[in-house]
């Protein structure tokens, strides 16, 4: 149980350091970026790392389009996810919290459509499908027997370039992916789901509080909906174990 918390503290320290060194780059993220966790995990993840990889992409592909804050933010549609599609809830829950997610969304696409938003309603929709499918590949993971570590070595030219920011953000996606495994692993799904709501709020929270980052007031607020739905869902979903009582 103490290796478990570990792991635990070490996904949230990782989550923190990612976000602060991405916004170092200012979303500019070379493709070597992220084929250090892609080259990590395709050998032997079968589809669902070619799902991740796919979702990676779209995702990072995007980020320059955007603030970071509101790339950021829509990861808050994790924990949205999940509470859809857990056995304790029902579909009028789910519904209710996809409604909740969505208006947020379309509001933020809104202002951007009227030219009060940075950023632009495609990138926006790129990246809800793409978190989408990385919702999908996560479901879908099974841990790998033995990952190959030698792809760790590009952040040595990426390194030298100058672009050590860069090179953190890769070397945090990976380390944050190891983490997860190692729970599944050592079979502690349960941490799962409270990680999925935990780690994008940590995520979000790292902008706000850092001073040199900029979060506009719109971003903020939705996040706070969406935030406080997903609270919202998860003190509605039935414990069978409490009604047992």
């Amino acid at each position: 149980m103490l290796y478990a918390a570990s792991l635990v503290t070490v996904t949230l320290i990782l989550t923190v350091l990612g976000v602060s060194a991405l916004g170092q780059t200012a979303g500019e993220l070379p493709v070597l970026a992220l084929a250090i966790p892609a080259l990590w995990l395709l050998p032997q993840s079968g589809v669902a790392g070619w799902l991740l990889l796919c979702g990676l992409g779209a995702y990072g592909a995007m980020l320059p389009e955007q603030p970071l804050a509101l790339s950021i933010s829509l990861f808050m549609m994790l924990p949205i996810l999940m509470i859809c599609i857990s056995t304790k809830g029902c579909w009028q829950l789910g519904a209710l919290m996809i409604s909740i997610a969505l208006s947020m969304n379309v509001g933020l696409m809104a202002l951007q459509g009227e030219g009060k938003l940075e950023g632009s309603i495609s990138a926006t929709l790129v990246q809800i499908i793409a978190i989408g499918v990385i919702w999908y590949a996560a479901r879908c993971w099974r841990p790998i027997a033995g990952n190959t570590w030698w792809p760790l070595l590009a952040v040595l030219p990426l390194w030298i370039g100058g672009m050590g920011a860069a090179a953190l953000v890769g070397l945090c996606v990976t380390g944050l992916i190891a983490a997860l495994q190692s729970l599944i692993k050592m079979k502690h799904q349960d941490w799962i789901p409270r990680l999925a709501c935990v780690l994008p709020a940590i995520g979000f929270t790292t902008l706000v509080v850092l001073p040199q980052f900029s979060v506009e007031n719109p971003i903020l607020v939705s996040w706070l909906l969406v935030l406080g739905g997903g609270l919202l869902g998860e003190s509605l979903l039935d414990d069978p174990e409490e009604e047992d009582e």
